[in-house]
């Protein structure tokens, strides 16, 4: 890094003064990098050495003081995530008052207020409307406050996904929170890393950069350190595709370095756009799926509504008309019509199915926070309730079955077995082989563990495996930080999938000599060997002989007692051309024109080391319960077939003491070979699809296939299309950056918290904090879950509309009233929206979710057995209410109170009290019954305390209805009741429990042609287009406004114009 050019250029000019953060804006702009306008600016600010200087920082030391650290900060500004403003408390109340129907009705209220006043005089005429103005204020805010607290719960999520782990140079390697980095630091960044900050690239290897999120250029892009392109005299030329500035935002693909941070937070390019980008979530499969539902009882509701409005209008016209009881042209009629309209209204702003959107997203919301303290972390919503039909898991080994605790625990050098305790031994290796073996292990990785001085023990940073043989090294004596941040390291090749290996090119000044130092699979390293190192570190050919004996006594001795091998291996190179000796620089640009597979080959073996990585204790029970769920693991490794037979075996997916079937466990390329790879066709709607070419063979494969060894990411993107494409629903974890195609195409991706690349995160639908295998498991409970919770709500909520809609059309026809008025119907739906939703959407997750098969794509929600429940709860209720509604008085005293006589009160206002005190009470015990899925238990009352929250919400609301019955009087419409008349009420409901026990006993096969309501997802674009949407609000308790999302869109198109 200290480069003899930049030294002379520092003390041939002075360079200018940096004076503030808004000296960088133009820095990054596509334009002024294009045109090299860019390196001039940073030229004239000293180079690689002086600007870091002016930043406080040092090219090699970084800033080296928490001081230093904190005046940046306060300076340049903070790295803190951008966020979209969150919306009040009172705009979200003022964004429930446009729901349509509710305006209309505040409307008709207002206009029943002035008749009122007229008819009864200003102290008593104003009581009606303003309870129907209180009553809609009472739910917009319910309603409101519960939008606020859930939008709290996704902001705290956002902020969670913005969390992360870097590495800087602070004095030494440190590691911090991506939040913390502050304009100054030098940041180490390597393959899968997505940028978080804008900087100058000071030193790397083989970088390339996908830049296509913020330029739209999808090539590759090659960057250079700052010095290379300065001595290459790149300036002049266009540096579109070759330069050293880092966006925010872009991809590292390859190579690995360190770039000076230059811009954080909202004055990255990244943070600009971000500041224009609206972050509300996209409706999930299953609020698709239900706006169907929706809109068929949103539709049953209104021409309920039409119709009873004219059955009302019917009773006016035969009273005015036939029985000439009054005026047409009068006051009274004025108020009939009004009062008949607004029953109408109410009883679409009850029918229209609020509550189903809602109890989707308050069930997210309540799951996404369980999940997290569960170590799962959800960036897209959907993959919650998609994880509830999840049937195939195609795994990782290493981290997520095995617990990443990497060590070195068998080492085959000099010809020799070493074991753990061995290690430690004098003399057990010649010292020249103990040299070149650390040397190897220390030039050639990236990694940067730390040892506790208090404990003595190793905390493992960066890759696990260059962790293990970092120890390794330590163990005999050297310490690794000795070889880096070092002239001598003239290229470093990192490890990719497809060569299996990683390389570094070093100089040996002493006879001006390269030497590549190379690690990687064994039998990849073993096959590019001519040469090992034997006893008494003397260097013998390497025959085929030799090979196949190593192959057999070493590679696969060791991997049949599940240790994973990494060969170490050297080659001396001396450059054909004596001018490059003698100049580092030279001597560099000469060995970063070889071709890489031309720099690793003829290579000389110095040691194959055995890795023992345990797997997790919970990970077989785990297994198991994925057997029994229904849910197929297959184990997708890298490693051998050997060691992956030996894992699964250990593991459980793979039965010991059974022969094996034939593709049970699979070589990544002969079941690339066998299934013909992927070909493109085209869909319905004429785009390019990817399918098997082989889907015969494919069937055959999947049917048995449950390990897969030696496999690439394109073999595991070919696994998971095919099993899709059989109709699977596929859950993939993964950690590296090529495997984020198969996390992207999968159902639910997910990627490891801890080892997992940045772009693997970014490709992923939940991020496994702990990397844990037994999470996924967590993962599918609470995906079970979710789906069980919208259909308890589906069945209670179907249930109050049914049995409202009937009685209020009933009522009308035969009583020229609805049972229920105004007032009463705005409680009924507050109880069977939002307390309903609250009460049923956060039930908790049984472990018997996961003893059953789990959904498949084409179920229905409501099923056969939910419309059995909700068919005897309907009747049940219906018969009841119909029986108290016409029958009641003869069998009952229903007589009005003493207190009550001569006031305005009609006669039978204790039968409609009674009416309505039944009514609520039955829905109550109901949601009871409603919490079990016939599946689950016919017993209502299984898991009877597992669930606070639904006790709390149906305390309050039974406390409500009787505060409403006994002292709502003139406002509600209803004369309080006697304890008989409520007991009565209360018995009608409890029965309605033994009711619907007995009624679970009628076959299902009865009901399995039952298909009431059309389920098909409606497009997201067509959402506003529904008679649901135009009906009520499109609030952030339902789905946002796709108008938003196309303003932010074309915002940042021009946005994008201009920055980039």
């Amino acid at each position: 890094m200290k480069q003899q050019y930049s030294k002379q250029l520092d003390q041939q000019q002075d360079y200018e003064q940096i004076h503030g953060i808004d000296d960088f804006k133009d820095l990054f702009q596509l334009a002024s990098i294009n045109d090299g306008s860019s390196l001039q600016k940073v030229q004239k600010w000293g180079g690689d050495q002086g600007l870091p200087k002016q930043l406080k920082s040092h090219q090699l030391k970084g800033i080296d003081s928490e001081a230093q650290v904190i005046e940046n900060r306060e300076k340049y500004g903070n790295n803190d995530p951008i966020e979209k403003e969150s919306e009040s408390l009172c705009d979200l109340i003022l964004e429930c008052f446009g729901d349509t129907m509710l305006q209309i009705l505040l409307l008709a209220a207002f206009v029943s207020t002035i008749i009122g006043m007229i008819n009864e005089g200003v102290a008593t005429g104003w009581t009606e409307g303003a309870t129907i103005f209180f009553a809609v204020f009472l739910i917009v805010s319910i309603t409101a406050g519960n939008n606020y607290l859930k939008e709290r719960q996704f902001q705290q999520l956002r902020r969670k996904l913005d969390d992360g782990l870097v590495q800087v140079v602070r004095g030494g390697i440190v590691e911090i929170s991506v939040k913390e980095i502050v304009v100054g630091d030098i940041l180490q960044f390597g393959i899968g890393d997505i940028f978080t900050v804008d900087g100058l690239m000071i030193q790397g290897s083989q970088v390339k950069v996908d830049e296509s999120a913020m330029t739209g250029e999808s090539d590759e892009i090659k960057k250079l350190p700052y010095s290379e392109m300065i001595q290459q005299s790149y300036i002049s030329l266009d540096n579109h595709h070759c330069s050293p500035f880092l966006i925010s935002g872009t991809k590292c693909l390859d190579g690995n370095g360190y770039m000076l941070v230059l811009q954080v937070g909202q004055n990255t390019v990244q943070g600009q756009l971000k500041l224009l980008l609206n972050q509300d979530n996209p409706p999930t499969p299953l609020q698709q799926k239900l706006e169907g539902v929706a809109e068929d009882i949103g539709k049953l509701g209104t021409l309920i509504a039409i119709l009873t409005f004219i059955a009302l209008m019917g009773h006016l016209i035969y009273d005015v008309f036939v029985l000439h009881k009054h005026d047409f042209l009068s006051l009274k009629t004025f108020s009939f019509i009004i009062e008949a309209f607004m029953i109408g209204v109410t009883i679409i702003v009850v029918a229209v199915p609020e509550g189903l959107p809602l109890a989707v997203t308050i069930a997210l919301a309540y799951s996404v926070g369980k999940m997290k303290d569960e170590q799962n972390l959800v960036k897209n919503l959907a993959s919650c309730e998609i994880m509830g039909g999840a049937n195939n898991i195609c795994s990782d080994k290493t981290g997520t079955l095995t617990q990443n605790i990497m060590q070195v625990t068998s080492l085959w050098c000099e010809n020799n077995y070493i074991s753990y305790q061995q290690f430690g031994q004098n003399n057990i290796l010649q010292k020249c082989t103990v040299e070149i073996m650390v040397e190897s292990i220390c030039y050639n990785s990236n990694a940067n563990p730390t040892k506790d001085k208090s404990t003595n023990r190793w905390i493992q940073i960066g890759n696990k495996t260059e962790c293990a043989l970092i120890e390794l090294a330590d163990v005999f004596g050297y310490k690794y930080s000795n070889y880096r941040q070092n002239d001598k390291i003239l290229r470093q090749i990192p490890f990719s999938s497809r060569r299996k290996k990683m390389s570094s090119v070093v100089l040996n000044q002493k006879n001006q000599t390269v030497r590549i130092y190379t690690k990687g699979a064994s039998e990849t390293i073993l096959s590019q060997c001519q040469k090992y190192i034997s006893k008494n570190g003397q260097e013998q050919l390497l025959d085929k002989t030799k090979k196949d004996e190593i192959l057999h006594n070493v590679i696969e001795n060791y991997a049949s007692q599940c240790l994973r091998t990494i060969a170490i291996a050297y080659r001396d190179f001396e450059p054909q051309n004596s001018s490059f000796k003698g100049s580092t620089v030279n001597m560099k640009a000469h060995v970063h024109q070889i071709p890489e597979d031309d720099l690793d080959k003829d290579l000389t073996l110095i040691a194959i080391c055995g890795i023992k990585d345990p797997i997790r204790q919970d990970v077989p029970n785990s297994i198991k319960l994925c057997t029994q769920s229904g849910v197929m693991v297959r184990m997708v490794t890298g490693d051998n077939i050997i060691t992956a037979q030996s894992i699964a075996k250990e593991c459980g997916i793979l039965e010991k003491g059974r022969a094996q079937q034939e593709f049970e466990v699979i070589d990544g390329q002969k079941f690339r070979e066998l299934v013909g790879g992927l070909v493109i066709t085209k869909d319905e709607d004429g785009k390019d699809i990817k399918k098997i070419k082989n889907m015969s063979i494919f069937s055959k494969i999947s049917k048995e296939m449950r390990v897969m060894a030696r496999a690439s990411p394109e073999d595991k993107y070919l696994l998971v299309t095919g099993l899709i494409e059989e109709g699977n629903v596929v859950a993939v974890t993964g950690d590296g950056t090529n495997d984020a195609p198969a996390l992207k195409k999968a159902d639910v991706g997910f990627a490891m918290g801890i080892t997992g690349s940045d772009v693997a995160k970014d490709a992923a639908d939940i991020i496994l904090i702990d990397d844990n295998f037994s999470s996924i498991i967590t993962a599918m409970k609470w995906g079970r879950n979710i789906y069980d919770c919208i259909r308890k709500f589906i069945q209670f909520q179907l249930t109050v509309n049914l049995v409202a809609l009937f009685m209020s059309f009933t009522g009308a026809v035969i009583l020229k009233q609805s049972p229920l008025n105004a007032i009463q119907m705005l409680w009924v739906n507050l109880i069977m929206d939002t307390f309903a939703s609250l009460a049923l959407a956060t039930e908790p997750p049984s472990i018997k979710v996961l003893q059953r098969q789990p959904y498949k794509r084409t179920d229905q929600i409501v099923s056969p057995t939910m419309y059995r429940t909700i068919v005897g709860a309907s009747l049940y209720q219906i018969t009841i209410l119909s029986f108290i509604l016409f029958l009641l008085p003869k069998y009952f005293d229903c007589s009005l109170p003493v207190e009550l006589i001569g006031q305005k009160y009609p006669q039978n206002v204790v039968q409609m009290s009674i009416f309505f005190q039944a009514f609520v009470l039955m829905q109550v015990f109901n949601s009871i019954s409603c919490r079990q899925l016939d599946y689950h238990t016919k017993n209502p009352f299984s898991n009877f305390c597992n669930n606070p929250l639904f006790w709390v919400v149906q305390t309050i609301t039974v406390i409500v209805q009787i505060l409403l019955i006994q002292y709502g009087g003139k406002y509600v419409k209803v004369s309080h009741l006697t304890l008989s008349q409520h007991l009565l009420c209360l018995g009608f409901a409890v029965f309605g429990i033994v009711f619907s026990i007995l009624f679970k006993f009628i076959p299902e096969s009865l009901c399995q042609k039952i298909h009431i309501f059309r389920e098909d997802e409606i497009k997201t674009e067509k959402m506003d287009e529904t008679l649901t949407s135009k009906l009520r609000r499109k609030s952030t308790m339902r789905l946002h406004t796709s108008q938003r999302s196309k303003v932010d869109a074309e915002s940042l198109k021009q946005m994008s114009s201009q920055k980039l």
